[in-house]
């Protein structure tokens, strides 16, 4: 066991990857993203996302960092990470990306996001650790997990109704996700193909024995703690 040092200043590191080059990426509270050996050797930083937050992040098959800014949505990050780019910040019309959490991509360049809350957004709550706050207090459960094709910009909503809906892993075959609902204890199988479900309707057909044509399906309960 080896404790890795983040350096004077820096904290709350929310994901860590390694990347195409070998390194150990991490972002932290900063709205930084820092890149060092495995050994947390010649660490730098790689990346500076001024006011914003870097929370969830993957690499595409150009290298490119495609990350969560609980700020500002979905954002590219280009190799050498001084080019950043939005990539998006609306789900729809009228329908803001409020609170970007965490990202995997396919093989194939399609972006999965979570969504934790469509009420409290960190821009206008205080941050980050307030909006989640409030969103698990008032448990409205407004959280989503979707896709986003970069090749034809379209956006799917596949699972609603998360209390919020946090981090996010891709299976080895890439047909499932596993969806973390930090607000109700629990881990979340989910279909890469499936459309517009509602979490409480899943669990209510589960509940009655009913088929939802396995598409959900709350894989770990209870968890102790969030």
């Amino acid at each position: 066991l080896k404790l890795i040092e983040l350096g004077p200043g820096d904290e709350g590191p929310e994901h860590i990857a390694f990347g195409p080059d070998g390194k150990l990426y991490a972002a932290v509270a900063s709205g930084r993203i820092l890149r060092m050996n495995r050994d947390g050797g010649e660490r730098e930083v790689y990346a500076r996302v001024e006011g914003g937050r870097i929370l969830g992040f993957d690499f595409d098959a150009q290298g490119r960092i495609v990350a969560a800014d609980a700020y500002r949505g979905l954002i590219a990050i280009e190799p050498g990470g001084k080019i950043i780019t939005k990539l998006l910040t609306q789900a729809g019309p009228d329908d803001p990306i409020l609170y970007a959490d965490a990202v995997v991509l396919t093989k194939s360049g399609k972006i999965y996001f979570t969504d934790a809350s469509r009420r409290f957004g960190p821009e206008k709550w205080g941050g980050t650790f307030n909006a989640s706050v409030l969103d698990i207090l008032e448990h409205s459960s407004t959280g989503r997990v979707l896709e986003f094709d970069p090749a034809t910009r379209k956006v799917r909503t596949l699972l609603s109704g998360l209390c919020f809906a946090n981090g996010l892993a891709l299976s080895a075959d890439e047909q499932h996700l596993f969806v973390a609902e930090t607000g109700e204890y629990r881990v979340w199988k989910l279909a890469v193909d499936a459309d517009k479900l509602d979490a409480a309707t899943v669990l209510a057909h589960t509940a009655t024995r009913q088929t939802v044509a396995a598409k959900a399906s709350v894989l770990l309960d209870n968890l102790p703690g969030y």
